[in-house]
């Protein structure tokens, strides 16, 4: 796998001849640094990121989760580019299990995944403005979280709002009604902490079937409604190999409590999610064949 070079020049300094690359996210690759720790390289990140996140880990350390999450025990630079040691942490990835896997256990998984993210909403940080919590180019920030929406929705809309209208002939009804609901079954009070990109990529499973960890916090996690995770869950599974539309169905059946918020919910992050992935066109397309599904039903 080709690296960055900032990558390869701190796995050179920390003298890591032959790597074990044990995966990657937006932000960081990570590697084996010795048995128990994982080195982490933000090539892109400033200094200032990993500060942020690093605070954020060690907030959850105040909370009893029944998974793990990424643990730093150090923070160390190499010429301008940030890492961090951490701890391994447990697991295999949820899409590989996934695809070994009948569909009744797969859908025991999917309630397990979507359990754990309620673990993550219960915490609530209240001395920060809704919307982005790490410093990053890929969510707005308000005072409330109405604020939040109508703000995100207009960036996203100036970046993808052209590209849905012509592919939904009732787009503009769809935005005015979203408009209309952001006050009402869209509202939210609570600064909840929502991962923002908890997608099966990030999370791994044990042997049992169980959430071990969830990786990868960082530009995208915020603060506001934990819907927004779930109806992330709903657009990004599906993506992954080893899932299926009956699993998407089956999550969906999972939050229809409130079939006008969880539609109107699934479709802001839609809109969203097709703005930020714009470049890629099978993410465009899931986001549009959920717009077209609920179209009519919020």
């Amino acid at each position: 796998m080709n690296y960055p070079s900032k990558v390869h020049d701190v796995l050179r300094h920390e003298d890591i001849d032959a790597p074990i690359f044990l995966g990657a996210g937006e932000d960081a690759y990570a590697f084996a640094f010795c048995e128990h720790e994982a080195i982490r390289i933000f090539p892109a990140a400033t200094p200032g990121f990993v500060a942020e996140l690093v605070a954020l880990y060690r907030h959850l350390e105040g909370y009893t989760f029944s998974f793990q999450y990424p643990r730093i025990y150090d923070i160390r630079a190499h010429q301008g580019t940030p890492y961090t040691i951490e701890a391994k942490l447990p697991g295999r990835p949820m899409a590989d299990v996934c695809s070994q896997v009948s569909a009744a256990t797969r859908q025991r998984i999917l309630q397990n995944y979507l359990n754990a993210l309620s673990e993550l909403a219960a915490i609530e940080l209240v001395d920060r403005d809704f919307g982005g919590l790490i410093p990053s180019t890929v969510w707005s920030t308000a005072e409330s979280w109405q604020g939040f929406l109508r703000g995100q929705l207009d960036i996203s809309l100036r970046h993808i709002g052209s590209r849905l209208a012509e592919a939904l002939p009732d787009f503009r009804h769809t935005i005015s009604r979203l408009e209309a609901l952001i006050d009402g079954p869209l509202s939210w009070e609570r600064k909840s902490l929502v991962h923002g990109d908890a997608y099966p990529g990030n999370i791994l499973i044990d042997a049992n079937g169980q959430i071990a960890t969830i990786l990868d916090f960082g530009r995208h996690t915020l603060l506001g409604d934990p819907r927004i995770d779930i109806a992330i869950a709903i657009e990004l599974t599906e993506m992954a190999a080893g899932f299926t539309p009956e699993d998407t169905a089956y999550l969906c059946g999972l939050i229809d409590q409130d079939p006008i918020a969880a539609n109107a919910c699934r479709a802001f992050t839609a809109i969203m999610l097709a703005a930020e992935y714009r470049g890629d066109e099978r993410i465009v397309q899931k986001c549009l064949g959920s717009l077209r599904e609920t179209v009519g039903r919020f």
